[in-house]
């Protein structure tokens, strides 16, 4: 990872390549899931414009990924701000093949996800799509730890009762 940074620090075309190569589909699929798939691939490459730009600043003691999800956090909710509005639906899903009752419950899951407070939201989000560890996360989103497991379980508890009152039906 340190030749990855220093590459990008010396302005490197490959470095560059590569950081988007390892990172740009998990940055694209958290951004769709944050500002919703209208504008995701602007928003995308907006992410990599902007650590390009400031990759001088960067400081590889807090870790790459971590860096890279704040910056993509702050352009989403700027995003989000500008439009005034949260996505109403979650992006689409190809369902081509898929049996009705797990089409159903898929979009059961997603609306249940759209449905989580804010905070759980984000954190199931980036460990979900981002792939990030708890303290990853905890320094994307400027809390301890323990705060960003605590929201995962409260995320994971919450889609476990909409899924059991879905399969009850």
């Amino acid at each position: 990872m340190d030749d990855l940074i220093q590459g990008l620090k010396a302005g490197d075309g490959r470095a560059f390549e590569r950081l988007v190569q390892e990172y740009g589909d998990r940055v694209h699929r958290y951004v769709t899931r944050i500002a919703g798939l209208e504008g995701a691939e602007d928003l995308t490459q907006e992410v990599f414009l902007r650590v390009y730009r400031a990759i001088g600043s960067f400081e590889p003691s807090g870790g790459l990924a971590p860096w890279i999800f704040t910056i993509a956090t702050h352009l989403g909710v700027d995003q989000l701000r500008k439009r005034q509005a949260r996505p109403e639906a979650p992006p689409p899903v190809d369902r081509r093949g898929d049996p009705v009752e797990a089409r159903e419950l898929r979009e059961t899951l997603l609306e249940a996800i759209a449905g989580l407070p804010e905070d759980q939201r984000r954190v199931f989000h980036l460990r979900e799509e981002a792939g990030l560890s708890f303290r990853e996360i905890a320094q994307v989103l400027r809390c301890p730890p323990g705060t960003a497991l605590w929201r995962m379980h409260a995320a994971m508890t919450r889609l476990r009762k909409s899924l059991k009152a879905h399969l009850e039906k």
